[in-house]
């Protein structure tokens, strides 16, 4: 049976969840602008974020340990890449949603009289 600190962690659990979604959203919502005001392609603006995170990961790995060393930051970048590729293999696993919806809206989109 589940007591009273499960629930507790659980609603933890799903707010942190919803957080989450919700600034991966509003940095979605960016991305497309800049998109847009720069003119690039979703894979050029891919390889740019890539590029970024692992820039960011490096710099949070040098400002928040006490003793940033060589060797800290490579097996900082393993767990890193470890987490990348569990993104990816979730994305896998969603491929086939993800494949149907994305047809859907161009026919959608299509449908409209889209391009």
């Amino acid at each position: 049976m589940a007591g009273p600190q499960d629930r507790d962690d659980a609603d933890a659990a799903d707010e942190a969840a919803d957080e989450f979604d919700r600034l991966q959203m509003a940095l979605l919502e960016r991305i497309e602008e800049f998109i847009e005001d720069e003119d690039v392609g979703d894979a050029d603006v891919a390889d740019l974020l890539i590029s970024s995170a692992v820039h960011l990961r490096m710099v949070g790995y040098g400002m928040t340990v006490d003793k940033p060393s060589v060797g800290g930051l490579k097996l900082d970048l393993d767990r890193f890449r470890q987490d990348f590729d569990a993104i990816i293999r979730d994305a896998k696993k969603g491929a086939e949603d993800f494949i149907e919806q994305a047809k859907e809206a161009r026919a959608k989109q299509e449908g409209e009289g889209g391009e």
